[in-house]
């Protein structure tokens, strides 16, 4: 980021996304429930309760009411037909399972568990194409590998249509195989973006990447062409870590853009 930046946009950045006190950055970590006519689709599952995450203490030995949040927002385990994790970070993807009886078990009995081909070889321990992020240390053992032995995962590659209206694409550059859901119901759009950008300075800057972005240049580049999407189709953009109230809407402003919080 630079200065100059945050000051001409100052309106847009404070305090709906940077801290007017102490000038930090401010992210969320949240699920989005969608409902259709058919389906109740989770997309990314946070970071997940018992987990020991020591490399990433934002995220070790949580004991959160996530559960009873879901539940308060209309949607038991046993209701939930499809997970989605727009990538396997540890932040993204914790409540796939959880403990039971000193197992990890998958959360949601019933779901299908739509994973990314790519993304699942990334950080498969036995392919060592990839580096393997200290963040996620055990993610894999304890949030991936239980749904593939339960039979629920659905592997998936190139574009993906889970209903008419919801299509999943490849957005590569956070990790390899970064995916999104893009939605359109009743004349309206909407992205789900995963961390194709962290903060809404991103939207301002698409070249702007996150410290945790595997490939710098492909995720800019496929940061700007989903900006270049949601201004051309007026979609809403939801990502996984924008503050209250989550979304943005993108207009284009010269080579750049703009957004308003809705």
């Amino acid at each position: 980021m630079t200065q100059d930046v945050v000051e001409e946009h100052r309106d847009l950045l404070y305090p709906f996304c940077i801290n007017s006190v102490t000038n930090g950055l401010k992210l969320s970590i949240h699920t989005w429930i969608v409902k259709t006519a058919h389906h109740t689709i989770l997309i990314d599952t946070c970071c997940g309760n018992h987990k020991d995450r020591p490399t990433f203490e934002l995220a070790h030995q949580l004991n959160t009411p996530y559960l009873d949040k879901l539940a308060a927002a209309g949607v038991r385990p046993e209701d939930v037909d499809m997970v989605m994790c727009t990538h396997l970070h540890v932040d993204h993807c914790g409540w796939n399972t959880q403990l039971k009886d000193g197992r990890w078990v998958p959360t949601f009995p019933k779901a299908k568990y739509i994973f990314s081909k790519a993304e699942f070889d990334q950080w498969n321990p036995a392919d060592d194409r990839f580096p393997k992020a200290e963040i996620n240390t055990g993610v894999f053992e304890d949030s991936v590998l239980p749904i593939i032995q339960a039979s629920q995962a659905q592997m998936i590659e190139g574009i993906h249509a889970l209903e008419d209206s919801l299509i999943i694409e490849p957005a590569p550059g956070h990790t390899n195989g970064s995916i999104v859901l893009k939605i359109e119901s009743k004349g309206e759009r909407g992205l789900f973006a995963g961390d194709t950008l962290h903060h809404a300075t991103q939207v301002l800057r698409p070249e702007w990447n996150s410290g945790f972005c595997t490939f710098p240049d492909q995720s800019a580049q496929t940061r700007r062409g989903l900006m270049e999407h949601c201004a051309e189709k007026n979609a809403l953009l939801m990502p996984a870590h924008f503050p209250p109230p989550h979304a943005v809407r993108v207009r284009a402003k010269g080579n750049n853009f703009v957004f308003s919080p809705e």
